[in-house]
């Protein structure tokens, strides 16, 4: 008689085989009862893009749910967030096994950058109006719990900005915890300060005013000891990036990449707001201190393991979906040329997500088609780490998550990118070992290629069809109405762990926005 994990393994080289032959699947007009939020929920960013497969059919309906499911979990108009402060982000409607019905800093941080993106490619849109109230919300919100004494400190001397999460009612979140965690109040920052720019895109005459004074005064202010949001997290990020805390797991006490990244972006750009708003002596203090990360951050590669390492002096492997989530939050949208470390689509960043993808396509039964396949790059689930235990509600065995799945898509499409605009590929000798994978034929040693090379635009598409296969992969493992919670089962690929997790949908809303963006190339 043939064993379950046989049959589950058959059956899943067969899912796989025949991914692109599946129709797409219907959004409901209602689903489990709930009414979507009011708002032009689709997009038209990329309107004109040629829907060339049931992937892309999924995608777009998938992408129009996502935005609904993640405006679900978020105060005020969200339908599972009756009753709770505006302003925040649940990280789950779920409350019992396991418990998410809280409010965490990165993820709301990052989920709110989303909605930032949305606002300021369409401001008019009645979804903007409705993300706008958001925003606003978010801010006053961010204010109050910066100001909340909590587990990790107070905001006196600016110690309790590491919390890393508090109750939906905005009161701190008191029982043990891995705290601090020093990512959140860069996050923030980096949010705070796209909200800023974004909202002085649409509202330019508020510099002048006595009212818009004020506005941007509650974000940004000079004075010291800070009294503004974005001020007093660029004071803790900059006195305290070299000072250990809990990774984006909330596992491992230590120095993590992810944070520092993130850390890094954030006085970059704090470094340009400063000096927006006149603080001169602030923005010499973050420009000295991200010249100092710079050098630093850099001992993250690891020669002998040919990749980055999450967190310093671990005992762990050092392969970390964290690692391909950093330069994705750590590097704004349009490129600056100042950022010249383990960008998106630097050698080191890509030769990370092939160690990763090389390590999960055997370590899932799920993946046993693409283990067997002679492609490096072939579309798989991916999980968090290889040693990753946690199964959802326990411990036991990791598997697959949709965001590190997603993050691994839109790192590929953001390298696509990128080279289109600068219209060449840079093959160097540390990164050939990556772009082999990608054109095991094209490219046998390192070299320039130009947009007049073949292989230039062979490349591109094969870094564009590679991407894709992440994304099936998230289409093969969503519910049929669309629902992404945090994990999928390594075995059986079943949906399991925090049901409609809110940075599943964020990390699927941002691939896929970056894909539409290479198809508008």
């Amino acid at each position: 008689m043939i064993s379950l994990v046989a049959f589950v393994l058959i059956s899943y080289i067969l899912l796989y085989a025949f991914a692109d032959t599946l129709s797409p699947v219907p959004y409901p007009d209602n689903i489990l009862g709930q009414v979507p939020l009011p708002g032009e929920l689709r997009s038209n960013e990329f309107d004109n893009h040629t829907l060339d497969s049931p992937l892309d059919a999924w995608l777009d309906t998938e992408y129009d749910i996502a935005i609904d499911r993640l405006l679900a979990n978020i105060a005020p108009g969200g339908r599972n967030t009756w009753n709770i402060i505006p302003g925040t982000v649940i990280a789950s409607p779920s409350r019992s096994h396991p418990d998410y019905y809280y409010q965490w800093v990165r993820d709301a941080a990052i989920t709110t950058s989303t909605l930032v993106s949305l606002y300021a490619f369409d401001p008019t849109s009645s979804l903007s109006t409705n993300i706008l109230e958001i925003l606003n919300a978010y801010s006053d919100l961010q204010y109050d719990l910066q100001h909340t004494q909590n587990p990790s400190g107070t905001f006196d001397d600016l110690s309790g900005l590491g919390e890393p999460k508090f109750n939906t009612d905005a009161s701190p979140f008191t029982s043990s915890w891995g705290r601090p965690q020093r990512d959140g109040p860069a996050l923030r920052a980096l949010t705070l300060i796209h909200y800023l720019h974004a909202y002085n895109d649409t509202h330019p005459w508020m510099w002048t005013t006595k009212d818009g004074r004020d506005w941007y005064r509650r974000l940004y202010d000079a004075s010291m000891p800070p009294t503004s949001i974005i001020k007093a997290d660029l004071e803790y990020v900059s006195h305290n990036w070299a000072s250990a805390g809990f990774d984006i797991w909330e596992e491992v006490h230590g120095l993590h990449f992810f944070t520092a990244k993130v850390q890094l972006r954030a006085l970059r750009e704090g470094t340009e707001i400063a000096r927006s708003f006149n603080d001169q002596g602030a923005a010499e203090w973050y420009q000295q201190q991200a010249n100092e990360m710079t050098v630093w951050i850099r001992s993250f590669w690891d020669d002998n393991k040919a990749h980055l390492v999450e967190t310093l002096k671990s005992g762990r492997s050092g392969l970390d979906c964290g690692i391909l989530l950093a330069p994705l939050h750590g590097t704004r949208d349009e490129y600056i040329g100042h950022e010249d470390v383990f960008l998106p689509w630097s050698d080191e960043i890509l030769l990370t997500l092939l160690a990763l993808v090389q390590d999960m396509r055997h370590r899932f039964p799920i993946n046993a088609a693409a283990a067997n396949s002679s492609d490096q790059l072939t579309g798989i689930a991916v999980g968090r780490y290889p040693e990753d235990i946690y199964d959802g509600d326990g411990f036991s065995e990791g598997n697959p998550w949709f965001l590190c799945t997603a993050s691994v898509a839109e790192v590929l499409y953001r390298t696509a990118i990128r080279a289109a605009e600068r219209t060449w590929l840079n093959i160097s000798e540390r990164g050939l070992t990556f772009w082999q994978a990608v054109l095991p034929d094209e490219f046998l040693y390192p070299v320039n290629v130009s947009t007049e090379d073949a292989a230039f635009h062979s490349a591109l598409l094969r870094l564009k069809e590679v991407g894709d296969g992440f994304l099936g992969v998230i289409m093969a493992h969503a519910t049929a109405e669309g629902s992404l919670s945090e994990q999928f089962d390594g075995v059986t690929g079943f949906e399991r762990g925090a049901a409609n997790l809110t940075w599943s949908y964020g990390a699927f809303i941002e691939a896929v926005r970056w894909r539409r963006r290479l198809h508008m190339l």
